[in-house]
């Protein structure tokens, strides 16, 4: 067992770095920013061109792709 500030973490809920998988990266993702209100955040390739750009937190249409 660990102990961090009081909390019991069980070392077989740890992942060791042999479980990490590459697959879990969305290597396939395109980033955009939001010019008015500087939030970033990524649409899968595929979905990229099909979707209107307009941000999901300020509503606006001034969007980069990064």
């Amino acid at each position: 067992m660990i102990y961090l500030e009081s909390m019991k973490i069980d070392e077989d809920d740890l992942l060791d770095d042999d479980d990490f998988e590459l697959d879990s990266l969305n290597e396939d993702a395109v980033s955009f920013a939001c010019e008015d209100c500087d939030h970033r955040w990524e649409i899968e390739d595929e979905f990229a061109d099909t979707q209107e750009l307009i941000c999901p937190m300020c509503g606006s249409s001034n969007i980069t792709e990064l």
